[in-house]
């Protein structure tokens, strides 16, 4: 079965300790939503959260959100939703109102402002708590991290890839294909959220 396999994989790489809670980062994606339940499954109910970001960006954000939290609801697993406009202190995309010139704001650089606000909220929940932070990345991302750092710059660094851990951050999935956290999902009857941006 699928799900064994996953959890064992996810349980063999010892990123998550009974000791530790954890912060999931939920987009509401196949990934994040395996992530979640595998979490769920290995950690215990009460030991994981999961943290949404609500950009604001796309027309289907708040559909996202509402999926996210019923998709928490169903799996007995506590959200906390950060929405873009209303986070004290964060940064503003190019082009919104207030954006700060040359930060994260700047023109053509709306991933790294999302990327920035994603793991800053994240890192506070994860201080509240004394928790992990992880993510739902898989070894396609893997891969494809180590293709663009290839173009981008050749050299050893770039075949490095992702660390599985980076102080709080833990990558648990990264052993783990996009086809099989597809499957995961579908043997355990959990819906998703495709973005077709992405």
């Amino acid at each position: 079965m699928v799900c064994e396999e996953v959890r064992g994989l996810v349980a063999d790489g010892g990123l998550f300790a009974r000791d530790r809670p954890v912060v999931a980062m939920f987009s509401g994606g196949r990934d994040s939503t395996c992530l979640l339940d595998v979490a769920q499954a290995l950690l215990g109910a009460g030991s994981v959260r999961a943290l949404h970001v609500n950009y604001g960006l796309r027309e289907a954000a708040a559909e996202d959100e509402r999926r996210c939290a019923e998709a928490c609801r169903d799996l007995g697993v506590e959200l906390e939703v950060v929405r873009a406009g209303e986070h004290p202190g964060a940064p503003r995309p190019s082009g919104a109102a207030g954006a700060d010139q040359g930060g994260p704001g700047a023109p053509g650089n709306l991933q790294a402002w999302a990327r920035e606000l994603r793991y800053a909220a994240a890192a506070r929940a994860a201080e509240e708590r004394d928790a992990l932070v992880a993510t739902g990345h898989t070894a396609n991302d893997q891969v494809e991290t180590i293709l663009y750092r290839l173009a981008a710059s050749p050299g050893r660094r770039a075949l490095l890839g992702m660390p599985r851990s980076d102080g709080r951050l833990i990558r648990p999935l990264l052993g783990v294909s996009r086809e099989q956290t597809a499957a995961y999902c579908r043997e355990r009857g959990l819906s998703w959220s495709e973005d077709a941006s992405n």
